[in-house]
């Protein structure tokens, strides 16, 4: 089974300028991917594996791609292929959905490592924080609310700034579906570090009321 935790990060000031550089390096590498596969006659469009094997080429004559760490680079390859499958299935489903499109700074905040390039320290942080590095990049502090359990795997890492300007690292985890974690107790959680999510129940709930009343009134 598959799972994921999210966690706060606060990178430092040198770190934060270097990963915000690497992700505009990953937002023109996935452009170029765009533009390569676009530009491929119709009956040779270049598959998620053919275009991997393209990226020692794209280093070599493009160096700034050579800054990236080689799974984060296919990372990035795999993300256009996956929006280029969901794209697929919308058309499937008789969705009126129109091109992949070129990702400008804004659009294009995150970064993935996926298998390698990434180390997890929970030793060296203190009071409820810990530390990821990501290769080419340095340490990033991560407020680690969570622990993750001895028998999950750590699949991938993302690291993401959000338009708000604040940091988040993302664990996608794999375990046996005997060690899925199971939900915390009720009685056992403390309302000083939990989060609530407003799901608009009394919204609905509101309108509900207000339509029974418009037709009593009727």
């Amino acid at each position: 089974m598959e799972y994921s935790h999210r966690c706060h990060a606060y990178p430092s000031d040198e770190v934060a300028m270097a990963a915000e550089h690497h992700m505009d390096v990953h937002r023109q590498l996935y452009n170029h991917v765009r533009w390569d596969y676009t530009t491929s006659p119709d009956d040779e469009k270049p598959s998620e594996y053919q275009q991997n094997n393209k990226l020692p080429e794209w280093k070599r004559r493009w160096p700034v791609f050579a800054e990236l760490h080689s799974k984060a680079a296919q990372a990035t390859v795999a993300r256009f292929h996956d929006n280029l499958s969901n794209l697929r299935k919308k058309k499937e489903k008789g969705y009126n959905v129109g091109w992949i499109k070129r990702q400008s700074p804004a659009e294009f905040r995150s970064i993935t490592y996926n298998q390698s390039g990434f180390d997890l320290d929970n030793k060296r942080g203190r009071d409820g924080f810990a530390y990821v590095r990501f290769s080419k990049i340095g340490w990033v502090k991560i407020r680690y609310h969570r622990s993750i359990a001895e028998n999950s795997t750590i699949k991938e890492v993302t690291l993401k700034k959000e338009v708000t300007g604040e940091w988040f690292v993302s664990f996608s985890l794999e375990t046996d579906d005997e060690h899925v974690p199971e939900k915390p107790d009720v009685d056992s959680l403390d309302a000083r570090n939990s989060v609530g999510i407003d799901l608009g129940i009394l919204n609905v709930r509101l309108a509900g009321l207000r339509r029974i009343e418009m037709r009593t009134r009727r």
